[in-house]
């Protein structure tokens, strides 16, 4: 039964309810709006009502999503049993709202492996034996065929748990299967940084880069420990060249942050500063893009004779140059936008000689006038 009302603002209010509970309500901004809202949806409850259990296993996520997603299949008391991995998913990835490009491959990995498959038919067993094979390197079109390390697989399980854990707080389920998995966690100490040598052979085969701005890019990640992502969407109306402050606005966690750039880079920065709010690094082919630079990063790679080393390592080694120049792990923690202080303490033993320098700066001023 659908009813609509006239709201204080000029607004319509739909509701929708069924034996005098409230299954849905939407507003809108005219009657008719809302009136054509309504009709739809009490066309889809009919439909819903009508389904037998064999026609409803059969419905593929979009139907689902097409008839008004499982929350009204829930709240028409309809079991959720034939409830497909795929149609969780879809309804999970509705509300996510993170930046992180690996955690959508990991949902994508599990999609493949569980793609059509009932969420209550997926069993530890499964699991277990699907993490094996990713472990092991044996995955077929997902990452390298290199093995992987445990914390690597952790990332993969924690996907899948969320996944599931979203559907057992939505009530669809009861039991997350992934809680029975145990994988032990490793050590995750960064070692991987440029070292001075490195470094300015890395800086000099980037300034013969077929590409003009390679080593700016570089420079610039050295710098700041700007993520990737962050630094390929970076418009030229997010640097503020008088505060030496970059805007960040579509970081991994979701979060905005003001990154600080050292002078020498913005120096660098303005030899290359374009009026407007077009992408810094844009692709010549789309300007709404950013520039694939893989090729030219590699060829600076074997340029400067520098070998296991990712991009992402400018990063780590922003840090490392932060924490053993003396900043605490959670001032570079603050600059670098970890989320958590657990992901900074991987830098810990590089502040040995910081830690040594402030016991003994305080324990010789304490105990001047001891000896």
């Amino acid at each position: 039964m659908s009813y609509i009302r006239k709201l204080s603002n000029g607004k319509f209010r739909a509701e929708i309810s069924k034996n005098y509970n409230s299954i849905q309500s939407k507003t809108f901004s005219s009657q008719k709006l809302a009136e054509k809202w309504a009709e739809q949806v009490e066309e889809n409850i009919d439909t819903i009502l009508s389904l037998k259990p064999k026609k409803l296993r059969k419905l593929s996520p979009e139907k689902v999503e097409e008839l008004g997603g499982l929350s009204l299949f829930q709240k028409l008391g309809v079991d959720v049993d034939f409830l497909t991995f795929d149609s969780l998913v879809n309804e999970y990835m509705k509300q996510w709202t993170g930046k992180d490009e690996n955690y959508l491959r990991r949902v994508d990995f599990w999609l493949t492996e569980f793609h059509g498959k009932p969420v209550k038919s997926i069993k530890p067993d499964n699991i277990q034996k699907i993490l094996k094979t990713y472990a092991a390197g044996e995955t077929e079109g997902y990452g390298s065929n290199k093995p992987k390390s445990n914390n690597t697989v952790l990332r993969m399980k924690g996907v899948l748990s969320c996944i599931i854990q979203f559907g057992i707080d939505r009530n669809y389920l009861d039991k997350n299967p992934t809680e029975k998995i145990r994988i032990k966690a490793e050590p995750n100490q960064i070692e991987r940084f440029l070292s001075d040598i490195e470094r300015d052979r890395l800086l000099h085969a980037c300034h013969e880069s077929t590409w003009d701005k390679m080593y700016l890019l570089v420079l610039l990640a050295i710098t700041t420990g700007m993520r990737k992502s962050e630094l390929m969407n970076l418009h030229w109306t997010d640097i503020n060249f008088e505060k030496g402050l970059a805007s960040l606005k579509d970081t991994k966690n979701g979060e905005s942050r003001l990154n600080p750039i050292p002078q020498f880079v913005l120096d660098e920065l303005r030899k290359h500063r374009q009026i407007g709010n077009s992408l810094i690094f844009f692709s010549p082919n789309n300007r709404d893009k950013p520039f694939d630079f893989r090729k030219q990063w590699y060829a600076s790679l074997k340029r400067a004779r520098i070998s296991n080393f990712r991009f992402h390592d400018l990063r780590h080694t922003a840090a490392s140059y932060l924490v053993m120049a003396g900043a605490t792990l959670h001032e570079a923690g603050q600059i670098l936008g970890h989320k958590s202080e657990q992901t900074t303490k991987r830098y810990a033993h590089l502040s040995t000689k910081h830690k040594s320098e402030l016991t003994e700066r305080v324990m010789s001023e304490v105990f001047a006038g001891e000896n």
